[in-house]
């Protein structure tokens, strides 16, 4: 094993840099080492790399965080992986003694870390986590569909948030990754109708090719009346994946719905309501991370349940990951998968 790496280093704001980097050691039994194959771009390494930032990560830290490897080496308390295993990884490492790990909500833990943002991550050649964060996942996966596995475990963490019943109709507000990985997932669980509402024309032209759902541009047209004219009543289901979309889901949803908001947005302020939501007996919902989920996310991936294939819109080298960032910044793609 090399003892340098090549490794995408955030330095300080909008810098990221490839660098030569030690190979990290095991720390303590626990943990294992991951020859990483590959690994897809968040749209919060996007925020992270933006001017303003986004989102805030760590300066001196390797980013990425959505990848899938193959274990090189491990600790003598990890039992459930073989060296040569291939994983998908959970990037948020929980303690698992706080109160929320012993309520079973590791993804709200009170000493969560996040790979990527907190802790060096997967832009590179070997990456370094705990045992129990890694999932075992067949060979048989095509090694970008696997890098995709920690946004798929999270859109499956949000789906149980709601009980989907056939015929059920759903909207779905943002047409990113996992927007249209929501989308997907609603469909193969039975759902009848189910609408997306995007503004940007490449994503919409995208989604429209897709044909699994109706897709919206809400500048355009009153997407109001073409959900409430399709259902009669309003949406069953609501998601929005946009961070910034409650009032637009409460508008959309039935009386008796369910309104489910995914999207991480700080910045985003807005004004509701109150009265819609008790008038109607909406149940409002939130999710956060993947929970309990890598387990679902990878029977999915190896099962065939949905195809996100067509979502990988771009496969890079490591050397031009600025320039898939720059791409999704733009929205000029859907979903970067780069190879160390």
């Amino acid at each position: 094993m090399p003892e340098m790496m090549k490794a995408a280093v955030f330095e300080s704001e909008g810098v990221l840099n490839l660098k030569e980097v030690p190979v990290p050691q095991l720390e303590n039994e626990d943990q294992i080492l991951i020859r990483v194959e590959a690994a897809s771009i968040c749209g919060t390494d996007v925020h992270i790399a933006s001017v303003p930032p986004g989102f805030h990560a760590a300066p001196g830290t390797i980013l990425g965080h959505e990848f899938v490897g193959i274990v090189d080496k491990k600790g003598a308390n990890v039992h459930h992986l073989e060296i040569g295993d291939r994983v998908v990884v959970n990037p948020n490492n929980y303690c698992g003694n706080c109160v929320y790990c012993r309520k079973n909500l590791p993804n709200e833990c009170e000493k969560i870390e996040a790979l990527g943002i907190e802790y060096d991550g997967a832009f590179a050649t070997y990456c370094r986590v705990y045992g129990k964060v890694a999932y075992k996942i067949s060979q048989k996966v095509p090694v970008d569909l696997a890098a995709c596995a920690e946004p798929l475990a999270c859109a499956v963490n949000g789906l149980k948030k709601v009980q989907v019943l056939p015929g059920d109709s759903a909207v779905v507000i943002g047409g990113g990754p996992i927007g249209l990985m929501l989308a997907m997932l609603l469909k193969s669980s039975g759902a009848g109708k189910v609408f997306l509402l995007e503004l940007a024309p490449y994503r919409i032209e995208f989604a429209k090719k897709l044909g699994a759902m109706q897709v919206i541009d809400p500048t355009s047209c009153d997407a109001a009346k073409i959900i409430a004219d399709a259902t009669g009543i309003g949406a069953d289901i609501v998601f929005d994946v946009a961070g910034s979309q409650i009032k637009a889901a409460i508008e959309l949803v039935r009386k008796g719905g369910k309104v489910v908001l995914f999207g991480i947005n700080q910045r985003a302020h807005t004004e509701i309501t109150q009265y819609d939501i008790t008038a109607k007996e909406i149940s409002v919902l939130g999710t956060w991370l993947a929970n309990a989920t890598f387990p679902e996310a990878v029977r999915i991936l190896e099962e065939k349940i949905i195809d996100i294939a067509p979502l990988i819109t771009d496969v890079l080298p490591l050397e031009a990951l600025n320039q898939g960032i720059a791409k999704l910044e733009a929205g000029q793609a859907i979903k970067i998968v780069v190879r160390p």
